[in-house]
């Protein structure tokens, strides 16, 4: 794929803002162009990130977190670029619709442009394909809350000024899968829902799904009601300041909290596949624990609907909610 970094000017700034994303360093999320119209990014690929076992496709919540880095520094050229100064706008809300599944053993890419900055919000659309933009895997649209320049802070408006400053945890790089380059393995979710029923066992579900593990995700059940955690961990963090984790990691861990209620309630003979995810965030995502459930608001004989709701340290401060849609036939 050609691209030109050089001919970008505001390449180093998106690259440096980038760098700063704990969970984006352990992607290996490559700046490949930034200007005031547009950025490109890069995702390669790598088993520890399959959601789909049997075919080895990447988890929707990598694209998730590609298209929302990929948004979110489309807002950071602009404003730059408009306003020369330096903003951090959060996200309000994200809508991603799949058009197909990523092809397995290639990387992605998100094409974002900032179309809209009013005084109080940017608005965003991107774009995720791997061989040509004509043929996309997902579209998405944003919304960004602008924050004012004194609320970045000299210590991180520096980092992003300055080369090869790094603020927050040290994070390498997705380290190499046992599994790479090995055949996608048969997945028997009859098999597995099973165990789950009899035995409580969600952790035997959640070990066959690498992206699972990947951002520390575990279940646990009360009678009906399923309850999904996401362990505090340095790795999944997306704002250094604050610290907050990824907004694309609290999406990642939403849909696949999502998958587990759709698998074991509806007794499914397949990983669910997402359609479309909309999310609003109602607050940061600090540095701790944090928590999701699901409701099933209707299921037909190919497609389900389920409403997320996630929180931290209080059930009814909820840090975002979400809707999807999935095949499940």
């Amino acid at each position: 794929m050609k691209v030109n970094p050089d001919f970008f000017e505001l390449t180093p700034l998106a690259q440096r803002f980038v760098s700063q994303l704990a969970q984006c360093r352990r992607l290996g999320i490559k700046v490949h162009e930034g200007s005031e119209h547009h950025v490109l990014l890069e995702l390669p690929y790598s088993q520890a990130l399959i959601g789909y076992p049997d075919t080895g496709v990447i988890h929707g919540g990598v694209i998730t977190t590609l298209i929302d880095t990929a948004s979110g520094t489309a807002v950071v050229c602009a404003i730059q670029e408009k306003f020369q100064t330096l903003e951090i706008s959060p996200t309000l809300d994200l809508r991603v619709d799949y058009m197909r599944p990523a092809e397995p053993g290639k990387s992605v890419y998100a094409f974002a442009e900032c179309y809209r900055l009013s005084s109080n919000i940017a608005f965003t659309r991107a774009i995720a394909y791997q061989d040509s933009i004509d043929e996309p895997i997902a579209h998405a649209v944003g919304s960004f809350m602008r924050i004012s320049p004194e609320m970045v802070g000299e210590t991180f408006r520096n980092a992003l000024l300055e080369d090869n400053v790094i603020l927050g945890p040290v994070v390498t790089e997705l380290a190499h899968c046992p599994d790479e380059g090995k055949s996608p393995k048969p997945m028997d979710v009859k098999e597995i829902v099973r165990r789950v029923a009899e035995l409580n066992d969600f952790g035997h579900l959640l070990e066959q799904v690498p992206y699972a593990r990947f951002i520390g995700m575990e279940v646990e059940r009360f009678g009906d009601e399923l309850v999904c955690r996401l362990p505090s961990r340095d790795a999944n963090i997306g704002n250094p300041v604050l610290p907050a984790i990824h907004g694309g990691v609290i999406a990642g861990f939403m849909e696949m909290s999502a998958i587990v209620q759709l698998m074991v309630f509806m007794q499914t003979s397949r990983v669910p596949k997402v359609v479309d995810f909309s999310i609003d965030y109602l607050r940061a995502g600090l540095h701790k624990d944090t928590f999701a459930e699901c409701i099933i608001t209707r299921q037909g004989r190919r497609v389900a609907n389920v409403n997320i709701s996630c929180w931290q340290t209080n059930r009814k401060q909820l840090i975002a909610t979400a809707r999807a849609h999935f095949l499940i036939d």
